[in-house]
């Protein structure tokens, strides 16, 4: 998963990518607020895994 900051149109990404110019890539947008509400729901505090359990497939 990679970060991003969405401001004047654009998004800035906040980690490198190994990406060559001209890669496509599809985004799939989830507000922080949305992550951040499950923190501690299912006993898991850490946010990353977190967020790799909204980005599986089991909630597709």
């Amino acid at each position: 998963m990679v970060k991003a900051i969405y401001r004047d149109n654009t998004f800035h990404l906040i980690d490198p990518v190994s990406l060559r110019n001209g890669d496509e890539v599809e985004l799939k947008i989830l507000p922080e607020s949305e992550i951040t509400i499950l923190v501690g729901a299912f006993k898991i505090e850490n946010i990353q895994s977190i967020e790799e359990i909204i980005e599986s497939d089991i909630f597709e």
